[in-house]
């Protein structure tokens, strides 16, 4: 951090030290010294402020003339222009102080802080309050990233945050999925009371994250990192351990390549439009909202302030096919157009995908999965302001793992050792509603659906439904807690079929 020697924070910095070691007799010498030191600084610091004030004096008389000045063609009449004298302050010490005398002041401030032992601050005295000097100069400082403090001895600054979360749910129905509501993992045909047939409690603090952000000027650039943590609990019931797993690890530089932003790392997928995803209360939220977590390399560039390209290779990872392993090798290719104004956000993405696996251990066996998405949010206008709805359609082949429900991409073909893409699609509607500035709602409904395959056994997936309700209060912005009522469905592809409801009660605090 580069100390400014002007700086009115400096003298009443020195006026607490002096006062610090006049309280002890045998500091009596060192004392005189720094008086003599203190009359140096105050005498510049008042030459100083004097020299602000003739400088302000100066431009304002300038801008006047030049408001006065008459047009080119017409004649002007002499304006005289007063100098303003420059008094320097009373005392003998009138020239400002030089760098190299401000460093012989600054040599000598030193050793009288090295012959002094002050004693240790005692906790709690309020003679001696507990945040620092510099602790004091650093909230203070003004920054365009509200919350973020500057790392000493860099130009870095950092942010940290998070929020712990407790979710209270009970089932009617078998659900292996008992931390999230994932409709998928309702079960359709021999239910167990282990899978919650008779109804099932469940209590965890899932979802509760810890995240570092970062951000480093580079001459022109900026240098952006990111790295976060979430509490995840098994997802069946088999599994029900917690876990502290990586959730978020990137860097960005911007302006790196063709005016644009790249990112390399852990994020979010370029598919998804996270703007668009409705304020569920469940973790899972609605079965047809895409909201993969991969590794990325990501090229961002803003062409106007509403309109955003982005073009990203993602890793070829959670391909999840049917009666096959997964054999990767190439990963997706994605473009997203992505449209910011004042109502309105949308955002339309197309994905390519190879999809390679193997059915049989001699052979591996692929084919082109592909989908587009079109989602957004639009605020509503008038009186139902600030209310908003948010939305989500997507159709394609073989890239139902996208989803939060996670399909299959693609199932395999014994017969005519084939992988074949799935035709699927997915959607869903929420709206939320505020009942006062701290209290609102949130409604939604989606649908996940397959074409399923001649090939494809009676138990795959064919159809779920997702419907949600909450009553949301945040009593201040750190702390969240409400009830959720949620119901879904699924239906296999020989008619079986299962339902599930499920109430819930979250709890929020961040930080």
């Amino acid at each position: 951090m580069e100390i400014q020697t002007h700086s009115p924070a400096l003298p009443a910095v020195l006026v607490i030290f002096v006062k610090i070691i006049s309280s002890s007799p045998a500091n009596a010498q060192v004392y005189v010294e720094a008086d003599q030191l203190m009359k140096v600084i105050e005498a510049q610091e008042a030459q100083i402020q004097q020299q602000k004030a003739d400088l302000e004096a100066l431009q304002q008389q300038v801008e006047e003339l030049r408001r006065a000045r008459p047009p080119e063609n017409s004649p002007a009449e002499p304006v005289l222009v007063v100098p303003i004298p420059s008094a320097p302050p009373s005392g003998e010490y009138n020239e400002p102080m030089n760098g190299v005398a401000f460093d012989d002041f600054q040599d000598q401030l030193e050793l009288i802080l090295y012959d002094i032992s002050p004693s240790p601050r005692a906790s709690g005295d309020p003679k001696h309050p507990e945040q620092t000097d510099i602790e004091g100069v650093i909230s203070s400082v003004p920054t365009a990233w509200p919350g973020s403090i500057p790392v000493l001895g860099s130009r870095t600054r950092i942010k940290i945050n998070g929020f712990t979360e407790l979710d209270a749910s009970y089932d009617t129905g078998a659900i292996v999925s008992p931390a999230e509501f994932r409709t998928s993992a309702i079960v359709t045909r021999d239910r167990t009371a282990a899978e919650g047939k008779d109804g099932k409690t469940n209590v965890t603090v899932q979802n509760s994250t810890l995240s570092f952000k970062a951000r480093t000027p580079w001459g022109d650039r900026l240098i952006q990192n990111e790295f976060s943590m979430v509490a995840l609990q098994g997802p069946t019931v088999s599994e029900p351990f917690l876990s502290l797993e990586l959730e978020i690890a990137y860097g960005q530089v911007s302006d790196i390549l063709l005016s644009g932003d790249l990112r390399l790392g852990l994020d979010w997928s370029t598919f998804s439009n996270l703007t668009a995803v409705p304020n569920t209360l469940d973790y899972e939220g609605p079965n047809s909202v895409i909201t993969l977590i991969r590794p990325v390399a990501r090229w961002n560039r803003k062409y106007d302030p509403t309109l955003t390209l982005q073009v990203s290779l993602d890793a070829p990872t959670d391909r999840v096919f049917q009666n096959a392993l997964e054999v990767s090798r190439w990963p997706d290719f994605v473009v997203a157009v992505i449209s910011q104004t004042d109502r309105i956000n949308f955002q339309g993405s197309f994905i390519l995908r190879d999809l390679r696996g193997s059915g049989e251990p001699q052979s591996a066996v692929s084919d082109t999965g592909w989908g587009i998405n079109l989602s957004g949010v639009i605020d509503m206008p008038g009186k139902l302001a600030p209310d908003f709805a948010s939305y989500s359609f997507s159709y394609g082949y073989g890239y139902g793992s996208l989803m939060d429900d996670r399909p299959p991409d693609a199932s395999y073909d014994f017969v005519n050792n084939r992988l074949e893409a799935i035709p699927t699609f997915g959607w869903y509607l929420a709206y939320q509603h505020w009942w006062s500035p701290c209290l609102y709602t949130v409604a939604t409904y989606g649908l996940v659906g397959q074409d399923n395959l001649d090939f494809q056994p009676g138990s795959s997936f064919h159809q779920t439904q997702f419907s949600s309700i909450n009553l949301t209060w945040t009593p201040t912005s750190h702390w969240l807690f409400g009830l959720e009522a949620l119901y879904g469905t699924r239906e296999d592809k020989d008619g079986a079929y299962g339902s599930v409801w499920r109430a819930q009660f979250t709890s929020r605090i961040s930080f």
